[in-house]
């Protein structure tokens, strides 16, 4: 039965369409849904493979992370601009995946921090009622999460790419805080970790998914978007060039040379509302914003700057209101950035 359930496709078209509701739904995805409550969030994906095989996993450090099984997906430009979106659990024709290490491999899952890391530049952490690690910059953060072990690392470009192709299918539009807003109406106080502790489906928030005032998670991962931003590694930037890394054991802050790769240009000091998203032909599951003039409720619905920085951040945090969102990249910060409103997330990866 499982295989039969892997050997399944679900997707969605129309992904950067002017409304973000006109996706649909393809393959065996039509016919799917959810329903959003006051807080949580009940959805037809809950039986269908890679949703269905999430699960929550402690390690023996007592760090919480959601695991996240291997997939396959594939992006196919339609000829008025949008894209259409398929994942499965079977390498199809077309289907590549994100589950790879810096060598080429697959891997069978990743681990994604439930929460927002805690602990110092020591040692980062993903527990629940903590304080957020902020004040600190994207190479000590990298180390803290390392110093847990072997294949431990922070929430990169690849990961973060996981998290858009689940989301995109399951919830069919790229207004995320149209299912929740997240902590982030006007919230100038970072919150501590585990606020969604007491939801009781895999996604949704606490208390309201519509005041802005409350943490949200989307399959058990807490403030994807919202509370603080998180910093992305594996992406760095130099004179509007687009550098990626596939292997987490080379990350380095802001590298424009080997293994870093350029994939492409990226806008120059503009920001705004991300209105289009331009995939990279040498890896084309992974692609960044291309056109920053949409609004709040139009395209992607989330806000993106290019203001020459080197590194990335995502998300949003609490002030940013409707700017705040899954597709919130802000790439104008610096390797030496560290701020009371940036932290980031221990991720582990089997390599």
């Amino acid at each position: 039965m499982l295989g039969i359930e892997k050997a399944k496709i679900y997707g969605v078209d129309k992904v950067g369409s002017s409304n973000p509701s006109a996706l649909v739904r393809t393959d065996d995805a039509v016919g799917l849904g959810y329903t959003v409550g006051a807080s949580e969030i009940v959805s037809d994906f809950d039986r269908c493979y890679p949703w269905s095989d999430m699960q929550e996993v402690t390690d023996e450090h007592g760090n919480v992370f959601i695991k996240i099984p291997k997939f396959y997906a594939k992006i196919t430009k339609n000829a008025d601009g949008t894209y259409k979106h398929q994942i499965s659990g079977v390498r199809y024709e077309g289907f590549l995946t994100l589950f790879v290490d810096g060598m080429g491999n697959e891997l069978d899952y990743v681990l994604v921090g439930k929460y927002e890391g805690s602990g110092s530049s020591a040692r980062v952490y993903s527990k629940s009622g903590q304080t957020v690690l902020v004040n600190i910059t994207l190479d000590n953060f990298r180390a803290g999460c390392k110093a847990n072990g072997a294949g431990y690392q922070q929430y990169d470009f690849l990961i973060d790419a996981i998290i858009k192709e689940l989301w995109l299918v399951e919830m069919k539009t790229t207004n995320s805080q149209s299912v929740m807003y997240g902590y982030a109406n006007g919230n100038s106080a970072a919150i501590t970790t585990g606020h969604t502790d007491g939801v009781k489906t895999a996604s949704g928030s606490e208390e309201s998914n519509t005041d802005g005032k409350h943490a949200c998670k989307y399959r058990g991962i807490e403030n994807l978007w919202g509370n603080v931003y998180k910093w992305c590694d594996g992406i760095s930037f130099s004179s509007d060039r687009i550098y990626i890394c596939l292997d987490p054991t080379k990350y380095v802050a802001a590298k424009a040379t080997t293994p870093y790769f350029c994939v492409g240009d990226r806008l120059a000091n503009q920001s705004g509302y991300i209105k289009k998203i331009t995939y990279f032909d040498r890896f084309p599951l992974l692609g960044y914003a291309s056109d920053l003039s949409a609004t709040a409720t139009t395209y992607y619905c989330d806000y993106s700057a290019s203001y020459g920085g080197t590194v990335l951040y995502v998300g949003g945090y609490g002030v940013n209101t409707t700017g705040a969102g899954l597709w919130y990249w802000y790439g104008g910060g610096s390797a030496s950035g560290a701020y009371s409103y940036l932290g980031g997330r221990l991720c582990y990866k089997p390599l």
